[in-house]
């Protein structure tokens, strides 16, 4: 009898298959596990950028009217509000940013007409915006972002020496 012809034990076919078996589950196990990191990076990564890109946008206002009697704040219907004065050509313009039914919210109009805080442009989604002028021209600026995770922006004000009013 030849022995090349000699029939094969099945412990051949059932160590080839246990061995396909655990590859697949491994392969099928790292990629969850990159699914799962690759989710929470994406998620860490929106909650970062609407963070950072509203007190960017903020402190980018606020170097902008960085003039004598142009900021301030205000307790206005949606809460403490961020007040800019500006002036563009022979007209005064008031610029408001606050957090409304959770949006950094921004309101630009005319110094002379009452404001109406529902009428704001939406920027991003955030839960709250805490303003507080804590000491001479330094402004504390907190935005908590819907997760939860929140970021402080403390603003000196170069022109304004003492805590928002002209010397």
């Amino acid at each position: 009898m030849n022995r090349y012809f000699q029939k094969g034990h099945s412990i051949d076919l059932l160590f080839t298959v246990s061995l396909f078996c655990v590859f697949a589950l491994s392969a099928l196990g790292v990629t969850a596990a990159g699914a799962v990191l690759y989710q929470r990076t994406v998620s860490q990564e929106r909650s970062d950028y609407n963070l950072y890109t509203a007190l960017s946008y903020i402190e980018q206002k606020l170097k902008a009217c960085d003039q004598a009697g142009g900021i301030s704040l205000e307790e206005e219907e949606p809460g403490t509000v961020l007040c800019l004065h500006q002036e563009i050509g022979s007209s005064s313009y008031l610029t408001y940013i606050y957090a409304y039914e959770g949006s950094l919210t921004e309101l630009f109009i005319q110094a002379d007409q009452e404001p109406d805080f529902s009428g704001g442009t939406p920027l991003l989604d955030i839960a709250d915006l805490d303003l507080a002028q804590t000491g001479q021209g330094l402004f504390s600026l907190t935005v908590t972002e819907p997760g939860g995770a929140s970021q402080t922006l403390l603003w000196q004000s170069e022109t304004f020496e003492t805590g928002g009013k002209t010397p």
